[in-house]
């Protein structure tokens, strides 16, 4: 049974204040949890579990996990952020914060302004995680990564993936330093996304959800690309939602890219 302190201190880490507080966050769910400690190899320091969860992975139980509470589901009904209580959830240390936010030279990154859904940035984390995309730069406007829902939406990409909140236009006057390194930003108008061709380096910029690209940043960008709509579309919506442009760009541009560097081995 958890104890009364443990339950107020579990629901307080739903809230960011808490969770920069004490530098930890929850992860809540069976699949979650284990790709987060299976297939990331991220150790918990706590683990809350129903008994028959406990006994049924033995595989994670056996590992070094500091604390593990067995809990009944009315415990775990007072601590989730869901709306149907886990059989388990999971608390992390959060990664000592970046110093440091520079683009790989050698790569490629997704940059966000003010990226706002947590949801939204839990599922451009996952989908930079099936492209291979490792960095992903955020400005300090954008949803917390730790956030109930963007940990939910990234199905444990964010140990995959490193995010890091910065000043966008001091990293990308680096990028406009650095010799050859392209910049792309997504607009409403612009070259295709499918004639942009293929790209190993350089950084994608994503827009907020509602006014897009900040005015400030757009002296930075090399080229404007944008995602046409089908030709038999009679235009009911105004646009894609940003998570959706992030899969469609990725997937045309890191995707040819990773099919190039694979065939020239």
């Amino acid at each position: 049974m958890l104890s009364r302190n443990k339950i107020k201190y579990l629901t307080s880490l739903r809230m960011k204040k808490f969770r920069v507080l004490h530098r930890q966050f929850v992860v809540e769910g069976d699949k979650i949890v284990k790709d987060s400690i299976l297939k990331s190899g991220a150790i918990p320091d706590m683990l809350i579990a129903k008994n028959t969860w406990l006994k049924e992975n033995k595989s994670i139980t056996m590992l070094s996990v500091p604390e593990i509470l067995e809990a009944e589901a009315e415990d775990l009904e007072k601590i989730t952020s869901l709306e149907t209580p886990p059989p388990v959830m999971a608390v992390f240390s959060m990664p000592d914060p970046e110093t440091g936010c520079d683009p790989a030279e050698t790569s490629l990154s997704i940059a966000l302004d003010t990226i706002q859904d947590p949801g939204n940035l839990g599922t451009i984390i996952r989908i930079a995680d099936w492209f291979g995309i490792k960095n992903i730069f955020c400005s300090t406007g954008c949803a917390d990564i730790y956030n109930p829902k963007t940990v939910q939406a990234s199905m444990g990409a964010l140990f995959n993936v490193q995010v890091c909140y910065t000043d966008l236009k001091s990293l990308l006057e680096k990028c406009r330093q650095t010799s050859g390194f392209p910049v792309l930003g997504t607009f409403m108008q612009g070259t295709s996304v499918h004639e942009a061709g293929m790209l190993s380096r350089g950084i994608i910029l994503f827009g907020n959800e509602s006014r897009g690209i900040s005015a400030d940043l757009i002296s930075f960008i090399n080229s404007r690309i944008t995602i046409p709509a089908g030709n038999n579309n009679p235009a009911h919506v105004e646009s894609l939602n940003v998570a959706s442009s992030v899969a469609v760009v990725c997937a045309l541009i890191a995707g040819q890219s990773k099919k190039s560097s694979e065939s020239q081995v």
